[in-house]
């Protein structure tokens, strides 16, 4: 133990007058047996004596505070993760600690859903102990403070309190970069193609047409020709090369909770969203990416004309991550307490003072369930976006599918022949009525979505990222 650790100890140190009591009923039993010369009365004086006795020579002297080692695991995870938290306790001094209090210096923005960062303790020289709970990640770098301790000895009277420095970890990131992309198994022998179907150069075959001047002899259809004299042309299935669009939907309504202390849907469509551009780009995929909900705001400089932050794989690396920097910092913003539960969300997110507000009914800022959002601003989105989007491009929209606006959007690029795939977190969990209707609700619209043929991929977050994540490589790169 240090010398720093010992003064530490010394100066907070503090005797406990806790037998006030027993030494005045001592004192009464002596007084009245010299009164009367009752021999019993000093004989009963003895039994409050004691712990008057005890109390007095109780001491903490030569104790030292416990060494605390703290772990996380993992030590890196993504949001909404529960992360497991040790606290190893050892006595390292020669005395016995009888008991040791510890409370873990956890920051206010995790929530503890497992265990208890509070412990009681007695620890034998030499002895240790490991106090364990779960926090529920959230995006950032948490600092945990330095755990409280208090020692007290056996009769109470003799206590020191104050923080011990723990050792090993003590901040929890939680990043929705990721450095690595995994999921090499789904990319297919040819990346960064389309098959569309339509006739022409390619390898699989698509149909058959009379031979014209000019077309090459690898073409021809020898064996017809052998078989019945018509001299015609081969036409294959064609390829033509694809670019991906990533759309991060960070608005309003996606920013809802399962429950306290959880990510938000927009928190982790934006993780899963950047997860996915980075597999994309490791496949040798041309890949862009935009967010909607975004505002000059949460991004580093002005956003274009259109509203539409907006990056290529074939531009800096830094522009892809401004981007998802931006729908990160949008998802922190006007974040709704909870699922939406009764009928379509507006632009306007829900009220940040709790349930009450999002179980108020249509309301302010609440439309019915069939309102379409092809007009007003959720339809110029829709537009906008279209604008933007390259010829023969695909989409990956990734949303919790909170409202009927992803609907909209894949209805509206199956229209302009685009493929489009929903990469979906269920942030409907939860065993409440409400949010029973909320998981019905969002049921209906994934329905939707595939009736639209759009292909959706849907995430419960209970499973690791990476299992969706490779569903949608399977379709997106196939």
């Amino acid at each position: 133990m240090s010398d720093d650790r010992e003064d530490s100890v010394d100066r907070a140190r503090e005797r406990v007058p806790r037998w006030r009591g027993a030494l005045a009923g001592t004192l009464l039993l002596v007084t009245l047996g010299l009164l009367y010369a009752e021999p019993r009365l000093f004989a009963a004086a003895v039994v409050p004596l004691a712990y008057v006795a005890v109390g007095a020579l109780s001491s903490l002297s030569g104790a030292s505070a416990p060494r605390i080692e703290r772990s996380f695991d993992p030590a890196s995870p993504p949001p909404g993760a529960r992360v497991g938290v040790a606290l190893r306790v050892r006595n390292e001094g020669e005395s016995a600690l009888a008991d040791v209090r510890i409370v873990d210096g956890v920051p206010d923005e995790l929530r503890v859903v497992s265990g208890s960062p509070r412990a009681a303790l007695s620890l034998r020289p030499g002895e240790e102990a490991t106090v364990t709970y779960e926090v529920v990640a959230t995006r950032g770098d948490h600092e945990f403070g330095d755990p409280a301790v208090r020692v007290r000895t056996a009769s109470a009277t003799d206590r020191v309190t104050t923080a011990v420095a723990a050792g090993g970890e003590s901040t929890l990131s939680c990043s929705l970069g990721v450095a690595d992309a995994p999921l090499a198994r789904a990319t297919p022998r040819r990346v960064g193609t389309h098959t569309i179907d339509s006739g022409g150069e390619g390898l699989e075959f698509h149909s058959t047409r009379e031979y014209r001047p000019g077309d090459s002899l690898s073409r021809i259809d020898w064996r017809r020709l052998a078989k019945t004299g018509d001299l015609t042309t081969v036409r294959f299935r064609e390829e033509r090369a694809s670019r991906t669009v990533v759309v991060v939907d960070a608005r309003g309504v996606a920013r809802a909770t399962p429950r306290a202390g959880y990510p938000n849907g927009a928190e982790l469509a934006t993780y899963a969203g950047e997860r996915l551009y980075d597999a994309l780009t490791d496949a040798n995929v041309a890949t862009s990416v935009t967010a909607l909900g975004v505002r000059d705001a949460d991004l580093d400089g002005e956003l274009p004309p259109d509203g539409l932050p907006w990056a290529d794989s074939d531009d800096e690396a830094a522009s892809a991550r401004l981007v998802f920097a931006a729908a990160a910092n949008a998802a922190d913003r006007d974040a709704p307490s909870e699922v939406p539960t009764d009928g379509e969300i507006s632009a306007t997110p829900f009220s940040a003072e709790g349930p009450a507000a999002s179980a108020a009914g249509p309301s302010a800022g609440v439309k019915s369930s069939r309102a379409a959002p092809d007009g007003g601003r959720e339809g110029a989105t829709i537009r906008r976006l279209l604008a933007r989007l390259p010829v023969d491009s695909q989409v990956v929209v990734v949303s919790p599918v909170l409202d009927e606006w992803p609907g909209s959007l894949a209805r509206a690029l199956a229209v302009r022949g685009h493929d489009c795939t929903v990469l979906s977190p269920d942030v409907t969990g939860g065993e409440s009525p409400g949010r029973a209707v909320a998981a019905t609700r969002r049921t209906v619209r994934v329905r939707d979505l595939r009736a639209t043929g759009a292909g959706v991929v849907d995430w419960d977050v209970a499973e690791p990222l990476g299992v969706a994540l490779e569903r949608s490589l399977r379709r997106v790169l196939s």
